[in-house]
């Protein structure tokens, strides 16, 4: 069943209250397939329109931040990868905005070594992550980041969900190679 309003006002406020909600994790994302802030508001804000006027093709019940995050990966589809845009190197700067976005929603244990162990982990794992072919990360970053389902991954990103399957668990392998030797590495250097 489509949401539906009896006026526009009624829209904006359903809209406001079933969509926007999600407005921290999309810009996380695009932020994620850009690396680059201007670049990435401009996509969040071109996906919140087009999301808003067809706000009446949404089902009520299902998931609005995996309806979002279609139109998100459509809207980047369409416009940056068709235009072969370069996206720039990952800066620190972007790192930092991306852990702050991470961190916000996890509750740390008060042991500051742990935390820092978490962090430094966290910066690996990212690492490794932004290292993966596009077609593995993204899958793997659906799932195990924005935490969607595989059928709603496969909606998203408008593939088979075996494929999903697939690019997930090739992605979780390709990132345990990497951190593996990535720790062997650090491991010899003594670092």
């Amino acid at each position: 069943m489509a949401v539906k309003a009896a006026n526009p006002g009624d829209k904006r406020l359903t809209f406001e209250r079933v969509a926007l909600p999600h407005l921290d994790a999309v810009y996380t994302a695009a932020l994620r397939l850009i690396r680059d802030r201007d670049d990435a508001n401009d996509l969040v804000q071109e996906t919140i329109l087009r999301a808003y006027r067809s706000f009446h093709q949404f089902t009520a019940g299902t998931n609005c931040r995996a309806w979002l995050f279609t139109i998100l990966y459509n809207n980047f589809r369409d416009q940056y990868r068709q235009k072969n845009r370069e996206h720039p190197c990952c800066s620190s700067e972007i790192e930092q905005e991306l852990e702050a976005h991470i961190l916000r929603d996890y509750a740390p244990s008060g042991n500051p070594e742990e935390l820092l162990s978490d962090r430094m982990l966290g910066r690996r794992i990212a690492s490794v992550l932004q290292e993966l072919p596009e077609e593995f990360r993204e899958a793997v970053i659906l799932v195990d980041v924005q935490e969607l389902n595989y059928q709603e991954v496969a909606q998203v990103l408008g593939i088979p969900l075996g494929t999903v399957k697939s690019r997930v668990s090739r992605g979780r392998a390709l990132m345990r190679t990497a951190l593996i030797k990535l720790d062997c590495v650090r491991g010899k250097t003594g670092s």
